[in-house]
């Protein structure tokens, strides 16, 4: 049974399934894929938590400017983010994974430690101000595997709320993390 926490959504039973049924969790990625944008914040948190240098965790994409713009345009919550250059923060991989994912178990850091943008996922804000998900829907589970990068929690979901319920959260948790990552991310484009 999945647990409601007001840091938003939390790994459910949705997510330990997803590697058995599609093949891979959302912290396991192909070669040249990376994991979720981190700000300053989040990297304050894990080092605090971890006691690690950065240099063990977080790797640098070096971006154009005209990627950099594409980035923020596309993701209103990172918008500022590359305000002192095009450079993006990233979880490291090991073996193709998050260096914090725990085969078998999943993330090894505590919900309120995690990057904002790993809690918030596979929600989205589009330009518009509304909110979805970051994936395709196959809408077949063998597409989906197939396919790579999909989420069983959309493949499995009838509507939004069923998305939101698969991962025990709320509009309302999901709109607080948005808030709380366009926060962190103003700061981090401030340096």
């Amino acid at each position: 049974m999945s647990v409601k926490s007001p840091m938003g959504p939390p790994m459910g039973p949705v997510c330990a399934r997803c590697p058995v049924v599609l093949g891979a969790s959302c912290c396991e990625v192909k070669e040249d894929e990376q994991l979720a944008t981190l700000t300053r914040s989040d990297i304050e948190r894990m080092v605090a938590h971890t006691r690690l240098s950065p240099r063990r965790f977080v790797a640098e994409e070096y971006l154009t400017e005209e990627e950099a713009a594409e980035y923020e345009a596309r993701r209103p919550l990172y918008r500022g983010y590359f305000r002192k250059g095009p450079v993006r923060l990233t979880l490291v991989t090991r073996a193709g994974a998050c260096v914090f994912h725990e085969k078998g178990r999943g993330c090894g850091l505590p919900a309120d430690v995690r990057p904002v943008a790993c809690r918030l996922y596979p929600f989205e804000r589009w330009p518009d101000g509304s909110w979805s998900v970051q994936m395709s829907r196959y809408g077949d589970l063998a597409e989906a595997r197939a396919g790579g990068g999909a989420c069983l929690g959309v493949e499995e979901a009838e509507s939004m709320e069923d998305v939101l319920a698969a991962f025990g959260t709320t509009r309302e948790s999901v709109e607080s993390l948005g808030e709380q990552l366009a926060e962190e991310t103003r700061a981090h484009g401030r340096g």
